[in-house]
């Protein structure tokens, strides 16, 4: 269950219209990718690239907009949370997986930090605390948290505008699709 077209990409993300009035139109995946950003469509945008995006860079980028939104009033838990993550994005090992996973029970649920966590959680076999019984990961299940986490860090800054910090890390998506040069694997 891997996306290798535009519309598996809309579909792993759920996007719903209007979003998806533009895929006829879409020339090709990062094409779609413009087309929302150019109608403000913003937060199927922040949705559609947290499932382009394959999730280690993912996660690298939701913990960049966790970071920039939390930051400047980060509770000790948060900083610690950002600094779990970055331990994972730097060596992503299932030991450093399992630390965001039991770090990610002791924030508050829902917060950026604590989605990057979640995130990173879901990237490989889920055991079940009870039973110990392994299963496999959920597909995409890591980048709904990435979606999370991104949006979330969109309101951060200012409630009332989102719009304004979603597009700055729409950019910083894009330059992250550039620099691992994302749109050549979308047929």
């Amino acid at each position: 269950m891997i996306a290798k077209t535009t519309s598996d990409i809309v579909k792993y993300a759920m996007l719903k219209p209007p979003a998806t009035h533009y895929l006829p139109h879409a020339q090709d995946a990062r094409h779609y990718a413009e087309l929302l950003v150019q109608n403000n469509l913003w937060m199927p945008a922040l949705n559609y690239m947290s499932h382009a995006i394959p999730p280690r860079e993912g996660v690298w980028w939701a913990w960049f907009c966790a970071r920039k939104a939390v930051l400047p009033t980060a509770t000790p838990e948060e900083i610690q949370a950002l600094q779990v993550a970055e331990t994972w994005i730097a060596k992503p090992t299932d030991e450093n997986r399992f630390a965001a996973r039991d770090y990610a029970a002791l924030i508050p649920s829902g917060s950026p930090p604590q989605c990057v966590l979640e995130a990173i959680a879901f990237l490989g076999e889920l055991e079940d605390p009870v039973t110990g019984n392994k299963s496999p990961a959920i597909p995409y299940m890591s980048s709904k948290f990435i979606a999370a986490a991104v949006v979330g860090a969109a309101y951060s800054p200012d409630p009332e505008k989102p719009d304004v910090t979603a597009k700055e890390y729409l950019a910083q998506s894009f330059e992250v699709a550039n620099r691992i040069n994302l749109w050549s694997q979308y047929s």
